[in-house]
């Protein structure tokens, strides 16, 4: 590593405030003022690659520190993560979070490093933001792992004329009336009506089946709309969590009758 050079890039680009310390080898850990919304500075290493160029990254410590408080702990979350990290071409490896460069390019590829970490931290910082973005996505992951064992069928279309009502999922069996899944969120209200239109459409039509709906927040929902689902489904869950903690039990149920 030509660390000559490196740091009078860094210089320049910081203004002189800048400062290393040699951690292992070949391992610098470099100190600018780049920092963590609590005040703390940011973990930037850099050691040198084989194709010849230099390698930043964080050693896993801002993943342990999102860990404090927030777990990328599904397939959705993984891949919002792993596209902040495509989006600027970084990597992640057992944990690190790395961005490669050259020594002439260091100086931006540092700021770039520092704003993926702050991107990457920032989504405990909105994790209600994010999870109700996710409603959806977060809903299909649950169906697909969780309820494989009865076979659920989406985007099924009970009518073949009437495509916009299409149920979310279908769960059957041989012995009883299909169950027809669909899924709401709080600030969806046409979804909620159509959701109440489609089945009452399915009953004028003499379609044997059960409707079970899942709310983001069903009571946060405009009253008349609360009445208006409330009148036309036969299973309501409340809130994702509450879907995810009874609907194996409840559909295993349904299913048996």
């Amino acid at each position: 590593m030509n660390t000559d050079l490196m740091l009078q890039n860094l210089r320049t680009g910081f203004a002189g405030h800048i400062d290393v310390r040699l951690k292992r080898p070949n391992i610098l850990k470099v100190l600018v003022p780049l920092f963590h919304e609590d005040g703390d500075m940011l973990d930037i290493f850099v050691e040198d690659t084989e194709d010849g160029r230099v390698q930043i990254s964080d050693y896993g410590l801002s993943l342990m520190r999102l860990s404090y408080d927030y777990d990328i702990n599904t397939d959705t979350k993984r891949r919002i993560f792993q596209q902040i990290l495509s989006e600027s071409n970084a990597i992640e490896d057992n944990g690190k979070i790395i961005v490669k460069s050259d020594i002439e390019n260091i100086y931006p590829s540092v700021l770039q490093f520092g704003q993926i970490v702050t991107r990457v931290c920032s989504l405990r910082l909105h994790r209600r933001d994010v999870v109700a973005n996710l409603f959806y996505e977060m809903i299909d992951e649950f169906v697909k792992k969780d309820l494989s064992s009865f076979h659920p069928v989406e985007r099924f279309n009970p009518l073949e004329s009437r495509e916009e009502l299409t149920v979310d999922y279908s769960f059957a069996n041989d012995n009883s009336p299909p169950i027809y899944m669909f899924a709401a969120k709080k600030d969806n209200i046409a979804k909620i009506r159509l959701i109440a239109v489609s089945c009452l459409e399915f009953l004028r039509r003499d379609i044997n089946f059960q409707s079970l709906v899942v709310h983001e927040d069903f009571y946060s929902l405009p009253k008349p709309d609360m009445r208006i689902i409330t009148n036309a489904v036969d299973k309501q869950f409340t809130s994702r969590i509450d879907f995810e903690q009874g609907a194996p039990e409840y559909i295993k149920r349904a299913l048996a009758r």
